[in-house]
């Protein structure tokens, strides 16, 4: 399939973005309705969903009409603008789809009604960013074979990551030791030890901290993206792309979500139990969770466009010299 070809992807975007606002909207009017999830603690109120949603389907829809080919460079930039920050947004609003998940690997859901309201959101707020980085793409004039802009994008999954890639990877490293420095000087500080061994908690923990080591480093190094050589049955092959953006994506949005949104605004407002707890532990949490999260969504925008597959026309009319170093 041609990278610049877009489907029905954006129609799809568009109603399902509608299907959802539409339902925020009963939800608003009929607040005491069993079937209305709870509003998200912190967050602006419903109607923040409400105008993501329709935004988002109006950019959608705009995009699947093929609007955008028809206006000026500027218009379709907007266009473009719009739809990511309709996007981003539906993800962050649905930014407790993480600890819903995670609640539901351990089963201990008590709220079904929530946990499908914020996979619809973060789904809606993924097709939207689909349709963004298609819209993009056709902007830029990028191959349509591969969507690179040849001459300035990696070509190879060999090709190193950019130094903005490294950097954000070891921010999430040393965000992932700040948290975890956290939770040790907590548990000294009360004369426990972090976690019981064999408990799911610390099967979490475990996992939690490979995804603020491991992760980071595969997103910007070699052996992230081909198998290496002590892998013995894989080595020298193509690591699945997914293997790797799919945590990124998943862990980066909801750590920057959960604590860089919620988290902080908690904190500023003096709500919940963070008033209670000590400055150091709180701002550790906090700037290290966000850090962390941030860190891998950066880091994983270079692997996204380091692992595409090889353009499949050599001689590409989309390909211009590269520039002179």
């Amino acid at each position: 399939m041609r990278a610049d070809a877009v489907g029905g992807w954006p129609r799809l975007a568009a109603v399902w973005c509608s299907a959802y606002g539409a339902a925020n909207v009963w939800w608003l009017a009929n607040p005491g309705s069993p079937f209305a999830p709870p509003e998200e603690v912190f967050s602006p109120g419903r109607w923040m969903a409400v105008a993501l949603a329709f935004s988002a389907a109006v950019a959608c829809s705009l995009i699947a009409a093929g609007a955008g080919q028809r206006r000026p460079a500027p218009a379709r930039w907007t266009l473009v603008g719009v739809a990511w920050v309709a996007g981003a947004g539906l993800i962050l609003y649905s930014y407790m789809l993480a600890i819903s998940v995670a609640t539901l690997l351990f089963g201990e859901v008590d709220d079904w009604g929530s946990l499908l309201a914020r996979a619809a959101g973060a789904t809606a707020g993924a097709l939207t960013l689909v349709c963004a980085v298609a819209e993009q793409r056709r902007v830029r004039r990028a191959c349509p074979h591969c969507a690179r802009v040849h001459g300035r994008s990696p070509e190879r999954r060999t090709d190193p990551a950019p130094w903005w890639a490294r950097l954000a990877a070891y921010v999430a490293i040393a965000g992932c030791s700040v948290r975890v420095a956290a939770l040790i000087l907590d548990s000294v500080t009360a004369h426990r030890p972090p976690f019981a061994l064999g408990t799911p908690f610390a099967v979490f923990v475990v996992l939690l901290i490979l995804a603020g080591t491991l992760l980071p480093l595969a997103l910007v190094h070699r052996f992230g993206r081909i198998w290496p050589r002590w892998v013995v049955p894989l080595a020298g092959r193509d690591v699945p792309r997914w293997l790797v953006l799919g945590p990124a994506w998943f862990v980066g949005a909801g750590l920057a979500g959960y604590f860089g949104v919620a988290g902080m605004a908690a904190w500023l407002l003096g709500e919940g139990n963070l008033a209670q707890a000590p400055v150091w532990r709180v701002s550790m949490e906090m700037f290290g969770y966000t850090a962390w999260g941030l860190g891998l969504l950066v880091a994983a925008v270079s692997y996204y466009g380091l692992t595409r597959p090889a353009c499949p026309l050599p001689n590409s009319p989309y390909r211009v010299p590269m520039p002179l170093a």
